[in-house]
């Protein structure tokens, strides 16, 4: 019986790895248009699918150059306002 418990804990252990694991995934964040920042979200802001993390200026106004992917909260920037920026740069990661 003694065994029988061990490996039932034993499993449950590896079971709680997978699955805090994939709670804590970082998503890095990347731009789809290239061009000068002008307004960059902050760090610890939480953010849903969609919303806009950082706009660059263009002829026709500030647009946005990278939006979330997921949701969750921005753990990093690594862009700053005034920087010029690529396309495919990591702009943010943000913490499912």
């Amino acid at each position: 019986m003694k065994n029988k418990y061990k490996f039932t804990i034993l499993l449950g252990l590896v079971m709680s790895m997978f699955t805090w694991g994939e709670a804590f995934a970082f998503v890095p964040q990347m731009s789809v248009l290239s061009g000068k920042t002008v307004s960059v979200i902050a760090e610890g802001t939480r953010v849903k699918e969609g919303d806009v993390l950082v706009l660059v200026d263009s002829l026709v106004g500030p647009v946005p150059a990278a939006r979330a992917t997921v949701d969750g909260v921005v753990i990093e920037v690594t862009v700053g306002n005034g920087q010029i920026i690529d396309q495919n740069d990591q702009v943010a990661v943000i913490s499912e």
